[in-house]
């Protein structure tokens, strides 16, 4: 009996403290939300945005997957990414400010988008929104995809397939040891 209320209430305090997580990812083109119709976002074939809203206390930033296969993207919603543990060690170098506006398509290694004010370093657009005194929007514009592995680069109105979005936040960096999930959300964008 001790254990079962024991459980209760950690599922409990567990699921208060997730439920006010503070983290919000939405596609933007021309200046208004996309609303996806069954996960997938019809875009233009125009610049857009990803804004990412986080309590900057809680989180470092977001671990993103970006490919033209749906290899990560087909995983779900519910079941574990392989090789977890593992992803913050599979981080692709990226420019600070976002100089290129581009995500970039490799298989093999993520990218971690963060906002670090203290050190004016972060993987978003120069232009960080203060939402509350704990909470910002940081946005990515996205006006090119790049493919290091053979040096391309396609600009968003030249592309012909979809592009597979698979957003992760875990625990802080510094608060790591075991890396634990606590939110993601997939996104197939079809370019028309």
């Amino acid at each position: 009996m001790k254990t079962t209320i024991a459980l209760f209430f950690f599922a409990l305090v567990a699921s208060t403290a997730f439920s006010q997580a503070k983290v919000g990812l939405k596609i933007v083109q021309n200046g208004a939300p996309v609303n996806p119709v069954n996960g997938e976002y019809d875009l233009k074939k125009a610049p857009f945005t990803v804004e990412f809203t986080f309590d900057v206390n809680a989180y470092d930033g977001v671990f993103v997957y970006a490919d033209v296969t749906d290899a990560i993207y087909k995983i779900g919603d519910k079941a574990s990414l392989p090789d977890l543990q593992d992803i913050p060690y599979k981080i692709a170098k990226e420019d600070n400010f976002n100089p290129n506006k581009q995500v970039v398509i490799n298989s093999d290694n993520w990218a971690f988008w963060y906002y670090n004010k203290a050190t004016n370093e972060y993987r978003f657009d120069r232009d960080i929104k203060t939402v509350d005194a704990n909470t910002v929007t940081a946005t990515r514009t996205i006006e090119q995809v790049f493919f290091p592995v053979k040096e391309k680069t396609v600009k968003v109105a030249e592309m012909a397939e979809p592009l597979y979005l698979f957003f992760l936040v875990t625990n802080p960096y510094n608060q790591r040891g075991v890396v634990r999930e606590l939110y993601r959300q997939r996104m197939k964008l079809n370019f028309k």
